[in-house]
């Protein structure tokens, strides 16, 4: 595959994590010299080079990976001089094509949404609208999953903050089992190993519901129904979907 420049403004908390993996695709990356401290970081790891000036980055890269703070986006885009031809792949939560697009015409604009498992190969990413050059990144990343339509994209991305609240999910059954003298070096293997554990096997098992998967678990006077039933008596997993709509509103034309 032909090596190409690849671009990055906004060297922050997810392109540090996202770069141990990023550096395996066949592309010569050019950082911002925003975010100077993690840039100076990653340039000194992975041998790359730190831009003067962002303007420079679009000058010279093909494809651009915008990865600002969603209320920077639209300012940081609208400031460059953008060219035909040239792919934008936007990092930034949040931001409507509709808004973004626009800020760097004539370039092609590209939604993603990783998260920072992207440095241990297992971020699942979300991609709209399709494009090959952005597929080849990300999937060094972790699986890449494109939407055809940014009604599905939208809702869709809020599983990125899902990330988070499984993460302290987890956590309070960690601490459940610490409490209970269990020691962390077992409880945090044992609870990480187990979420992953119920997520593999939806994932390898398209044959059957995912209710139907916990209804195989949850028979007459096992100990998964007694829990489910304490869980769903008391509302417990109303909360996630009030979580979700707080963050990606139903969306009218759906």
């Amino acid at each position: 595959m032909t090596t190409q420049t690849v671009g990055i403004i906004g060297v922050g908390h997810l392109i540090r994590h996202m770069m141990p993996a990023l550096v395996s695709a066949p592309a010569d990356f050019l950082l911002s010299p925003r975010g100077e401290a993690t840039a100076a970081d990653l340039s000194h790891r992975f041998g790359l080079t730190v831009a003067g000036n962002n303007q420079e980055i679009v000058d010279t890269s093909p494809t651009v990976i915008l990865a600002v703070r969603p209320y920077d986006a639209l300012a940081v885009a609208s400031g460059l001089n953008w060219r035909q031809g040239q792919t934008v792949l936007s990092l930034c939560a949040g931001i409507a094509t509709a808004d973004l697009a626009p800020a760097v015409s004539p370039a092609s604009l590209v939604m993603a949404m990783p998260v920072v498992a992207a440095e241990f190969g297992e971020s699942p990413t979300l991609l709209f609208p399709e494009d090959a050059r952005c597929r080849a990144l990300l999937e060094t990343c972790g699986p890449v999953i494109a939407v055809a339509d940014e009604t599905d994209f939208t809702p869709s991305a809020a599983i990125a903050c899902y990330y988070g609240w499984v993460q302290e999910l987890i956590n309070q059954m960690i601490t459940w089992l610490i409490d209970r003298g269990v020691g962390e070096h077992i409880a945090r293997p044992l609870v990480a190993q187990m979420t992953r554990a119920a997520a593999t096997t939806i994932r390898e098992r398209p044959d059957a519901s995912v209710t139907e998967l916990v209804a195989e678990l949850a028979t007459p006077r096992s100990f998964t129904l007694k829990g489910l039933d304490v869980l769903r008596a008391g509302h417990a997993f109303t909360p996630w979907h009030d979580a979700a709509a707080a963050v990606a509103p139903s969306n009218p034309e759906k």
